[in-house]
């Protein structure tokens, strides 16, 4: 029965997951030939410029909301519904509560605005979808750095690493490409301070921390899928797709490589365990 009840929620995780992935290629496709572009022969204006403002006005935050959905699910299947919702409520308010300081101050993160394509603004200041981001992509580089058979002091720095290499691409296509946000002040990485990053060093074993505390012992069960690299993937390949559309191929390439670095590293780690354990078990020759 119990085993049953959990996979319930499991295939409504891929369910939410395979239409967040479907929606995110509709909204490459909407990059790629609707913004900046002339409206194409034989298409009604009225009808293209409705379209255009619908998606702008509502498609990032139900892309992000069902990415929420597919990796809050998958944790219920993995830990049940009272230690998922407790981990999703810890990490969501946590982020939002920095996330609104540093919009309010600049703090941690450098001084930055949010714009209004991502959804409803948390008093004005942050979307609602920015910390639903933060658990997304928390699952997805916790779940991947899972694989590595680290301690876990250890896969929370892991999951921090894949972090940064996803936001290494997102900054560019997000703020420089598309202003989702805008940076008030320069930075070392088109436009982004270095502030930024250290700041995501810092919250990143943070909610690691707490993700852990709030659903132990079973959050490496969140490994047991491959929702976590497909939840990485697809969040990796709109930025992608934006710097290239915006002809930011230093970052599309820097970002791309550090992203697949980030997913081939886990393997990589248990495989050089491994090797250093059967080396040490091996009786020295004379």
């Amino acid at each position: 029965m119990r085993r049953a009840f959990r996979n319930g929620p499991l295939a409504w995780a891929w369910a939410a997951t395979g239409v967040h992935a479907v929606l995110t290629l509709v909204s490459i496709g909407a990059f790629a030939v609707m913004i900046g572009r002339p409206v194409p022969g034989g298409v009604d204006a009225g009808e293209w410029a409705r379209s255009y403002q619908w998606g702008m006005a509502y498609m990032g935050a139900l892309v992000l909301v069902l990415g929420f959905l597919g990796t809050w699910l998958a944790l219920w299947a993995a830990a049940g519904p009272i230690r998922a919702t407790l981990g999703a409520l810890l990490v969501t308010g946590f982020t939002l509560s920095i996330e609104l300081v540093g919009a309010a101050t600049g703090l941690p993160f450098g001084a930055h605005s949010y714009g209004t394509a991502l959804g409803w603004r948390v008093a004005g200041l942050v979307p609602f979808t920015i910390p639903l981001s933060w658990f997304m992509m928390l699952f997805a580089t916790l779940g991947i750095a899972l694989r590595a058979g680290l301690r876990i002091r250890y896969t929370v720095l892991l999951a921090t690493v894949g972090l940064l290499a996803w936001d290494v691409l997102m900054e560019p296509a997000m703020s420089a490409a598309f202003p989702f946000w805008v940076w008030r002040e320069s930075g070392i990485w088109h436009g982004m301070p270095l502030a930024n990053w250290i700041a995501w060093a810092v919250i990143g074993p943070l909610i690691g921390l707490l993700l852990h505390r709030a659903t132990r012992p079973h959050l490496p069960a969140i490994a047991s899928t491959r929702l976590p690299e497909v939840i990485y993937v697809v969040n990796g390949a709109l930025p992608l797709a934006m710097a290239l559309r915006y002809e930011l191929h230093g970052a599309a390439a820097v970002g791309g490589a550090a992203m697949l670095a980030f997913l081939l590293l886990p393997a990589r780690l248990k495989a050089f365990r491994r090797g250093r354990v059967l080396a040490q078990a091996m009786p020295v020759g004379k």
